[in-house]
């Protein structure tokens, strides 16, 4: 059981990142063409446009605060946490 589980986390990252490269390839391929999607045998691939926000200084350093805010109900203990199982799993360098 734990072999299995280690190979199968071994091939999960092996998979992740080719799918990642060929994500990146299926997209330069699609712009070069000047394709937005297409449809395949498998299904359809379609650009799409994600957002990511920068903020101004005001919400850093509120975020700053709350961070702070976090740590200080942690510490005094007016925040409250539940204790849940988990497993980590190290991989040996092979």
């Amino acid at each position: 059981m734990y072999e299995e589980y280690a190979v199968l986390n071994a091939q999960i990252k092996t998979l992740t990142d080719k799918r990642d490269e060929l994500k990146v390839q299926i997209i330069e391929d699609l712009a070069e063409e000047g394709m937005e999607s297409i449809t395949t045998a498998v299904g359809k691939f379609t650009i799409t446009n994600l957002k990511t926000w920068k903020y101004t200084d005001k919400v850093k350093e509120l975020e700053e605060k709350y961070k702070a805010q976090k740590a200080t109900e942690e510490s005094t203990g007016d925040a409250t946490f539940e204790v849940k199982p988990s497993l980590r799993f190290t991989q040996i360098k092979l």
